[in-house]
């Protein structure tokens, strides 16, 4: 959900290569969502069944958080986890009014067995452990930040900054819907609308789908170097 500003390289900003297609990226699978704690550790043991269950020593899941916009500098509570674990199957954990994160949950996101994709959440992760009091090592130790992968398997200076559009854009020639409306609406409200919820899983499912992407990409350049 960060908002920070991002550079692109020069010949990313031709009108050309970052014009506006309008052919959204929506996630079409299932959303599983919940506000109750119980709720919310059924899931997390679900997951980590799945995880325990597959076969690849690592997995990779996509990953996002909302929280209600505030236009002074303190930042309200988390209201919103998105986990999108594969193309059919997105996550949405409302924790605004929840006390305490379940202790399963947080076994899942500090599994040593998963990496976390997206856009700077490293903030996101830090910002929920000052929420919930949480320990959040072992998310921050598997982040794979999207902007930083973009620029290693890209050949781009380090210092090059991405917002999700931009990487949407140039890396698979599509859009994000980022309608302001949505973006900026009351996230602390347990009863999300349609709207709400396909914008809140559609972040987690780019997150995946942008990695898996870049993955193809950095494999045929270890194929040529071999």
């Amino acid at each position: 959900m960060a908002n920070e500003e991002r550079i692109l390289p020069s010949w990313m900003t031709e009108e050309q290569v970052i014009k506006n297609t309008k052919e959204f990226l929506q996630f079409e699978g299932q959303i599983k969502q919940c506000i109750y704690s119980n709720m919310l550790a059924s899931y997390a043991e679900e997951i980590l069944n799945k995880i325990e269950s597959s076969e690849i020593h690592e997995v990779v899941y996509g990953f996002d958080m909302e929280w209600p916009v505030t236009f002074n500098r303190k930042s309200k509570k988390t209201a919103l986890i998105q986990i999108c674990t594969d193309h059919s199957t997105c996550y949405l954990f409302h924790v605004y009014h929840i006390i305490n994160l379940p202790s399963i949950f947080v076994q899942l996101i500090n599994h040593p067995r998963v990496r976390w994709s997206g856009v700077f959440i490293k903030n996101d992760f830090l910002k929920l452990a000052r929420d919930f009091d949480i320990n959040v090592t072992g998310a921050l130790d598997g982040i794979i930040d999207l902007g930083d992968y973009t620029n290693k398997v890209l050949d781009f200076d380090s210092s090059t900054r991405w917002s999700m559009a931009r990487l949407v854009q140039n890396l698979l020639k599509k859009d994000v819907n980022k309608d302001t409306n949505v973006r900026m609406s009351s996230w602390e409200n347990t009863n999300l609308d349609q709207n709400q919820c396909m914008y809140a899983a559609t972040d987690a499912f780019i997150s995946l789908i942008l990695y898996e992407h870049l993955r193809r990409f950095d494999k045929e350049n270890e194929l040529q170097i071999n």
